[in-house]
């Protein structure tokens, strides 16, 4: 336990995660199990409904969850990203020592804290990680059980590069290089290059799986189609494939990243949840090259990865993005790395959140297009 869980929070309130409880990132929590009957109009609804006094009822509950701590300020965080409406996140700060504290609203969060506690801990006792400690969320607490349950880690402090690609392109080019550096700083650091024909069972079943499982569309018919297509792309493509064997973020977006004021250095990398220390860790920065290009366009990245596959790769200006990473965009089949990573932001959304892959609208513009694009390589191979 460091400092700021001493002056936040009384010992006994936050524990470790008992053994057995941690859930595994690519295999699915059980909540999707059931189909409801109630799904084809649920689908109809928007991913963020609208919350009536959201901001007065989130202020209450925080202070509620953190009664008969030490006093401190309690300020709510507010995340654009769509999975954070499942978790209420907040701040305690005390003098110069503050604590993020996240707070499941169903399950199906507090599994996914679960599973962020446990990373966590991994993070802070591997030795490797040492140059970038300070960018790293430390673990604080965690209260696995109750209606107060929540877990507590580092504060991080930066600007979020979220808010800076659509509003300060003059900054663009800096804030991408300061973010795929940390990345191929962290590759070469914790990692080793691997035949991707040997651990696709690993790195592409398990997410293939949890698309099978929580989004309807892809059980049947031509969802069930394309998901299979895609599978054979994979198969052939990883067959082929050299990538690092790494920690890899798995959830690697502006939204998640913290830059210093001149944008030239990365301070701080949140939401670990769906980090694992044997990813495929090239997909990390292929992830920020593409959701960047997302926020520029402003259109899905299913779209976009849909019209990379047509292309037969990335554009050339992606490509020499990552390859100043020391990422090859082109190894093997190029339309794998892509696949790939939109495969792991695909299945740790709606693992994270089921209302994902309910959504018509979601579906429709974020996974149809890839499975489609997907189906044609196929006929065109009989």
């Amino acid at each position: 336990m460091n400092h700021a869980q001493n002056f936040a929070t009384p010992p006994e309130t936050m524990t470790r995660l008992p053994t057995g409880q941690c859930v595994d990132a690519v295999k699915s929590t059980g909540h999707g199990g059931g189909h409801s009957r109630w799904e084809p109009v649920l689908g109809l609804l928007p991913l963020r409904s609208p919350r009536v006094l959201g901001g007065l009822t989130d202020g209450m509950r925080a202070h509620w969850l953190v009664r008969g701590m030490h006093p401190c300020d309690v300020t709510v965080v507010r995340r654009n990203t769509f999975p954070q409406t499942n978790l209420l996140v907040f701040r305690l700060q005390r003098g110069t020592w503050a604590v993020l504290v996240k707070h499941p609203r169903n399950e199906r969060a507090a599994d996914g804290l679960a599973r962020e506690w446990e990373v966590l801990q991994q993070l802070a006792a591997d030795d490797r990680l040492d140059p970038w400690r300070q960018l790293l969320p430390q673990p604080v607490g965690y209260r696995p059980d109750g209606p107060a349950r929540m877990l507590a880690q580092g504060w991080l402090a930066g600007v979020p590069a979220d808010h800076l690609v659509p509003h300060r392109p003059q900054d663009l080019q800096r804030t991408v290089t300061a973010a795929l550096s940390f990345l191929a700083e962290l590759r070469l650091a914790s990692g080793h290059r691997q035949s991707a024909a040997e651990r696709a069972d690993d790195w592409a079943e398990p997410q293939l799986q949890i698309l099978s499982t929580e989004i309807g569309w892809c059980r049947t018919g031509t969802g069930a189609q394309g998901l299979e297509a895609l599978r054979r792309r994979l198969d052939e493509g990883l067959a082929g494939a050299v990538l690092t064997e790494a920690w890899t973020h798995g959830d690697f977006h502006p939204g998640n990243v913290l830059l210093n004021e001149d944008r030239t250095r990365v301070t701080g990398v949140y939401d670990w949840g769906n980090a694992r220390t044997d990813g495929p860790s090239e997909i990390d920065a292929c992830a920020f090259v593409l959701t960047v290009r997302q926020a520029l366009s402003g259109r899905p990245l299913g779209r976009l990865v849909a019209d990379v596959l047509r292309a037969g790769g990335l554009p050339a200006a992606d490509r020499a993005l990552l390859a100043s990473a020391a990422v090859d965009p082109d190894g093997g089949d190029p339309a794998v790395l892509p696949l790939l990573t939109w495969l792991w932001h695909v299945a740790g959304n709606v693992q994270k959140s089921p209302q994902f892959g309910r959504s018509h609208w979601w579906v429709a513009h974020t996974v149809v297009p890839v499975l489609e694009e997907a189906s044609r390589w196929a006929n065109a191979r009989r």
